[in-house]
């Protein structure tokens, strides 16, 4: 039991690091070839945990190689975008300037079901809103409204706005956070004046943000019932 346990936890570990060089996508954003490796990570990933008789080197090996192929294909992307393309595919028109392209969705085996409900995820529920719509490489669809549907922007009313910056994350689930992102360090010192300008205890805030003009915004723990 104890050796099943302790090369679950080898697995384990092994994935993460190998996820965490592939980056840092979301399943739905993954190209076919991330998908590919994925799947094959997690079928050669469960062989060992079902055959205890297996020695463990025989899944490590295999994930290493994939890791490896998938990093050198990424490399190569990079370089090269012919092959690029050929890896991951080009960025379809369905729509253009208004006119939906039946043979594109006949290529791409898309239903209208599909493209309605791709357009009602956008926050458009009617086609005849939509000036351009591209299906990308991972198959997630955007979407460019016709100009008399965009949202207006203060640019447009000639109203100047002025940037606040990207909040920080000073505390998160009651503990202080100095370093959210790699280049946002802050001090302890910063951190004790911002709690106590907020006037509450730590373990009692769920997130407190701050941004460039020092404006702060408080979430409070919700009482256990």
């Amino acid at each position: 039991m104890a050796i099943n346990f302790i090369r679950a936890i080898i697995i384990y570990i092994f994935i993460i690091i190998a996820v965490r060089l592939m980056g840092k996508r979301q399943v739905g954003e993954l190209k076919p070839h991330e998908l590919v490796i994925t799947i094959l990570l997690s079928a050669v990933a469960v062989i060992p945990l079902e055959e205890n008789s297996m020695p463990l080197g025989n899944c490590l090996v295999p994930i290493l190689l994939f890791i490896s192929m998938e990093i050198i294909m990424s490399v190569i992307s990079m370089k090269s975008i012919r092959f690029r393309n050929l890896l991951q595919g080009r960025p379809i028109f369905i729509i253009r300037k208004g006119k939906l392209d039946q043979k594109k969705l006949r290529e791409m085996r898309f239903t209208m079901d599909d493209v309605v409900d791709a357009l009602r995820q956008k926050d458009i529920f009617d086609l005849s809103e939509v000036e351009d719509a591209v299906i990308e490489t991972n198959g997630s669809i955007s979407v460019l409204p016709k100009a008399e549907y965009k949202p207006l922007t203060p640019n447009d009313v000639n109203i100047s706005v002025k940037d606040k910056g990207m909040p920080i994350t000073i505390v998160m689930d009651g503990k202080p956070v100095n370093e959210y992102f790699n280049e946002c360090k802050i001090r302890d010192s910063e951190i004790e004046l911002v709690i106590q300008t907020v006037g509450k205890e730590v373990s009692k805030i769920m997130l407190l943000t701050i941004d460039d003009n020092g404006n702060t915004y408080l979430i409070e723990k919700e009482p256990k019932k």
